[in-house]
């Protein structure tokens, strides 16, 4: 997710895209980031915007403050001026997704911004990587998780009607360095730590019908395409929206 983090902010040249600049370096904003996990966006915007005040929350304890947003969040109405939420597409359901954004619209302020970076599973691929593919979508919707929100999301701000101004950007990321040169290799790092590290292998090898060495044989088959080219071009969205008044 750091590295998740630092690509982010070199494809939309920016650690965010909602109008806030002037708010966060002048107005003494409260600011939430919601799923903070390590703290990195966290800090990095605590060290651009000093005026401004920063709070994190994740469901681990690694930093700083161990909350489950799925119990809702712990503070009132209007509290914060920006709510930030990243890289959290795998971890909610649908029903969850819906009821976590009440919860973020519900503690903006009125006239806050509420902004969302995600990345989307690339549609097309090689035949090998799209076996892997198949099966974390497979997996995914056997728990109720849809990973590619990005229409979904959009929509589900829409229908709560308690927000405006709903803006979105895509980056594109070609993986691997073929195609993709050194942003594509930073990705393709990301891309194989969330197949390859555990608890991963152990899970989708079962989805797969296979062995975890089997698993991990054909990944590196994968890696073999993607490194001839054959690659897809992944995406990673940022969605924003101001609270109504």
């Amino acid at each position: 997710m750091v590295l998740l983090h630092f690509l982010g902010r070199y494809l939309f040249q920016s650690i965010h895209n909602s109008p806030v600049e002037e708010i966060l370096t002048y107005e003494n904003c409260k600011v939430l980031d919601v799923g903070c996990g390590a703290g990195v966006w966290l800090l990095e915007s605590a060290t651009n915007y000093q005026s401004s005040h920063f709070l994190g929350i994740d469901i681990c304890t690694v930093f700083p403050s161990e909350v489950n947003v799925l119990n809702g969040l712990p503070f009132e109405d209007n509290s914060f001026d920006y709510v930030h939420q990243g890289n959290m597409v795998e971890v909610y359901t649908i029903d969850q997704w819906n009821f976590i954004i009440s919860e973020l619209i519900r503690v903006c302020k009125p006239g806050g911004y509420i902004e969302f970076t995600e990345p989307e599973l690339a549609p097309k691929t090689g035949p090998i990587l799209k076996r892997f593919y198949d099966a974390l979508i497979e997996l995914s919707e056997s728990r109720n998780v849809r990973i590619r929100m990005y229409k979904n999301l959009i929509k589900i701000l829409n229908s709560t009607q308690m927000v405006q101004n709903i803006e979105s950007k895509v980056a594109i990321v070609p993986l691997g360095t073929k195609k993709g040169g050194n942003v594509g290799q930073t990705y393709l790092e990301v891309h194989d730590g969330f197949f390859l590290n555990d608890p991963m292998p152990e899970i989708m090898s079962k989805v797969m019908n296979m062995s975890r060495e089997e698993y991990i044989e054909l990944f590196g088959e994968a890696k073999k395409e993607i490194e001839e080219g054959v690659a897809p071009d992944c995406e990673i969205y940022r969605i924003w929206c101001q609270k109504k008044f």
